[in-house]
């Protein structure tokens, strides 16, 4: 879960920061939130799928080595 912590946490670092410089450059924040949302409005289909899938690998690698370990036989 820690991994699943530390890539959440990048991820709002990441999307303030890109917040942070548009409203810098002066750019109003109502703006520079659309900006974000309107980048996804082009994407297709295919785009979207792995776009979601590369963003749940931390989790789903998370809860692949939980149930790893709780299969493995307790010493």
């Amino acid at each position: 879960m820690k991994m699943t912590g530390i890539y959440l946490i990048l991820a709002c670092l990441t999307l303030g920061m890109i917040v942070s410089v548009d409203l810098l450059s002066g750019t109003s924040l109502a703006s520079s939130l659309h900006s974000l949302r309107v980048v996804f409005d082009t994407t297709t289909f295919q785009e979207f799928c792995i776009m979601i899938l590369f963003a749940a690998l931390p989790v789903i690698s998370t809860f692949a080595d939980k149930f790893k370990q709780s299969k493995s036989p307790r010493r």
